[in-house]
C-alpha cells in the first residue's frame, strides 16, 4: 500500500467513524506524522498515550497517567469533542493470557465511540496482537515502508536542512538522487536519515560514493531480521555459468520485462523459475549471477530460519520476510534447495500444522503478488517437492539441469582456468573434456561443474606441490596435474546413477532442459540419450 493510498483509506476509515484503526508498523514517528496530517485535514485534535509520559495534546502532558485504564476514563471525556486518539505500548496489554480488565476496559471505550462520539481511536504498533474479544471492533491497516518516490522526497528533504552549512557539500543532482533512493529503498524513515547523516559526519559531504554505504545499511537491516541474507554479486556474471544456454537465453528475455516500455505495453511482473537437477551443476551459481546481470539486489530466504518455537511467531516470521522482500524490490528472492524446508508440510507432520500454515502463505504470496520480486527457488530431490508448488502460476517455468555434456564441461574447464588467471589455451581442453565424460567413466556418467572446478583446484595444490618438490621456480599448472586429479574422482553421478535416472524420467514431461542440444544431438531426445543434457521439453527462443 502506497503512503497516498494509506492517507486515504485512513481517512476514509476515520469518516466512516470506524472505532479502533490498528497500525501495523515499527515507525511510530511516521506513522504519528501521517495521523497528523490526516487529522488536521479533518479537523480533528491529536491526543497520544505512552506509558511513560501519559496523555498529550499538541505536545503538552495533560494527564500523566500510565495507567491504561486510567488513560481511558479521561480519554472517554475528551471523545466527546473531535479527536483522534494515538495508542501506543498497547501490544502488552493485547498478548494471549494478558489481564482481562484493560481488554474489558478499551472494548467498552471503542463501543462508547461507536455509539455517537465524533472521535476514533488509532493503534499504532510494531506487533500485531489482538485478542478474540478485539477482533470486531479493531480494522487493521498495514504502513509500507517508503517507496521509491517518498524515499527521493526524504533524501531532498534532509538536503534542505544541510546545504547551507558551512564546509558540507551536497550532490543534489536527479543522477545522485535517484542513485541514493534506489539504494535505501527498504529501510525506515529514520534509518535513511541516520544514514544521510553518517554520511556528512563521516567526509561532510553527500554523493554518489554515499550509495556503498545506504546499501551496507541495507544489507545490515537485512541481516537483522535473521531470516533473510543480502547476497553479495557485485563481481559476478552471467558469463560465470558454463553451459546452460536456453536458461541463459530465458532469463535475458525475463530482463526486458522489467523496463517501462514493457509495463506500457501490457506484460506483467516475472514470478519467478525453479531450477531442478543434479546437484553442483550450477543451479545456486545462476541465481548470484542473475542478480547480477540484472543489477538488483539479492535475498537468500531461509525457510529454515522462519520456524520459530513460539506458537504463531513461524507464520509472522515469514510475512516479516516477504514484506521486507516487496519494500526492497525489484529484487530476487532465492530459495535454496526449497524441498527440504518444505518438508514438514506434508500431511502427517508433527508440527501442529506449522508447516503447512507457513507453505501456504508462502504459495498465496508467490500466487499473489504484484510487487516485481523475482522468485529464483533450486531443488535437488524432485520426489520431495510438494504437488502445489510446481502448478502454473507460481513460477513462469520450471528448467531441468542435467550433467554438463561436452561443450559446457569444455567451457566450465575454460572459465575456472580463467579465474586462475591461466591461458586455457596452453591446455588439452580436448583430453580434460574427453576424461570428464563418459569415455572414462561409462556410459551416462560425467563430472558435474563442481566436480570440474575441484579438479582444476586439485591440479593447481598438485602443480605448486611439485614445483615446491623438484625447485623448479619455472613449473606452472599443466595438463597432467588436472588429469591426475580427474583420474582420482569418484563422479557423484556413479554414485547416485538411479536417481538421476530417475530425474530425467519426471523432467522428461514435466520441465524445460536448461540447456541447449548438443552438437549432433536430435533435440527430440529424451531421458534415454543419457550421453547428452537433452532430457525436458524443447523451447523456441
Amino acid at each position: 500500500m502506497k503512503p497516498n493510498i494509506f492517507l486515504k483509506e485512513l481517512e476514509y476509515l476515520i469518516r466512516a467513524r470506524y472505532s479502533v484503526i490498528y497500525v501495523d508498523t515499527i515507525e511510530e514517528e511516521r506513522a504519528l506524522q501521517l495521523v497528523e496530517q490526516v487529522g488536521s485535514g479533518l479537523g480533528k485534535r491529536i491526543v497520544t498515550w505512552t506509558c511513560t509520559r501519559g496523555l498529550e495534546l499538541n505536545g503538552k502532558i495533560i494527564d500523566k497517567t500510565a495507567d491504561f485504564r486510567a488513560a481511558l476514563h479521561v480519554a472517554g471525556e475528551l471523545a466527546k469533542e473531535p479527536t483522534l486518539f494515538v495508542w501506543f505500548d498497547l501490544h502488552p496489554y493485547m498478548k494471549e493470557y494478558a489481564s482481562p480488565v484493560p481488554i474489558r476496559a478499551f472494548r467498552e471505550f471503542s463501543q462508547q465511540i461507536r455509539s455517537g462520539l465524533p472521535s476514533n481511536s488509532i493503534v499504532i504498533s510494531p506487533a500485531m496482537d489482538i485478542p478474540p474479544e478485539l477482533q470486531k471492533e479493531i480494522t487493521i491497516l498495514d504502513l509500507p515502508l517508503p517507496e521509491l518516490e517518498e524515499v527521493k522526497q526524504i533524501i531532498i528533504e534532509f538536503a534542505d536542512v544541510y546545504q547551507d552549512k558551512p564546509g558540507v557539500t551536497i550532490d543534489r543532482s536527479k543522477e545522485i538522487v535517484d542513485a541514493l533512493a534506489r539504494a535505501a529503498v527498504g529501510l525506515t524513515r529514520a534509518e535513511i536519515e541516520n544514514c544521510l547523516a553518517k554520511a556528512l559526519v563521516k567526509d561532510r559531504s553527500l554523493s554518489v560514493d554515499d550509495v556503498a554505504a545506504m546499501l551496507e545499511e541495507k544489507r545490515q537491516i537485512i541481516r537483522k531480521s535473521g531470516i533473510l541474507e543480502y547476497v553479495a554479486t557485485e563481481h559476478m556474471q552471467l558469463d560465470d555459468i558454463g553451459g546452460l544456454q536456453n536458461l541463459k537465453r530465458w532469463l535475458e528475455r525475463r530482463r526486458a520485462s522489467y523496463t517501462e516500455e514493457a509495463r506500457t505495453f501490457g506484460i506483467d511482473w516475472p514470478k519467478g523459475v525453479l531450477l531442478v537437477g543434479v546437484p553442483g551443476c550450477g543451479k545456486s551459481l545462476c541465481a548470484k549471477s542473475v542478480a547480477a546481470a540484472w543489477q538488483m539486489p539479492l535475498l537468500r530466504l531461509d525457510l529454515g530460519r522462519v520456524f520459530s518455537g513460539l506458537v504463531g511467531s513461524s507464520e509472522a516470521n515469514m510475512r516479516t520476510a516477504l514484506a521486507m522482500c516487496e519494500a526492497v524490490s525489484p529484487s530476487i528472492v532465492w530459495i535454496d534447495e526449497i524441498e527440504k524446508a518444505l518438508a514438514g508440510s506434508r500431511q502427517g507432520s508433527s508440527d501442529g500444522g506449522t508447516a503447512t500454515r507457513v507453505f501456504g502463505t508462502l504459495l498465496t504470496w508467490m500466487q499473489e503478488k504484484k510487487s516485481p520480486v523475482f522468485i529464483f527457488a533450486t531443488a535437488n530431490d524432485i520426489a520431495k517437492l510438494p504437488p502445489e508448488l510446481l502448478r502454473k502460476g507460481r513460477f513462469d517455468e520450471i528448467f531441468f539441469v542435467d550433467l554438463p555434456n561436452e561443450e559446457e564441461r569444455r567451457e566450465i574447464f575454460h572459465i575456472h582456468l580463467s579465474r586462475l588467471q591461466r591461458d586455457p589455451a596452453r591446455f588439452d581442453l580436448d583430453r580434460l573434456v574427453e576424461l570428464s565424460g563418459e569415455t572414462r567413466w561409462g556410459e551416462a556418467v560425467r563430472l558435474t561443474g563442481s566436480e570440474i572446478e575441484a579438479a582444476v583446484r586439485e591440479g593447481l595444490l598438485e602443480a605448486y606441490y611439485r614445483r615446491t618438490a623438484e625447485g623448479d621456480p619455472l613449473r606452472d599448472l599443466e595438463t597432467a596435474d588436472i588429469v591426475s586429479a580427474i583420474e582420482r574422482s569418484v563422479p557423484l553421478a556413479r554414485m547416485r546413477g538411479e536417481d538421476i535416472r530417475e530425474m530425467r524420467d519426471w523432467a522428461s514431461q514435466n520441465a524445460v532442459r536448461a540447456s541447449a542440444p548438443a552438437a549432433g544431438t536430435a533435440a527430440s531426445s529424451l531421458a534415454a540419450d543419457a550421453g547428452e543434457s537433452t532430457v525436458g521439453r524443447s523451447i523456441d527462443f
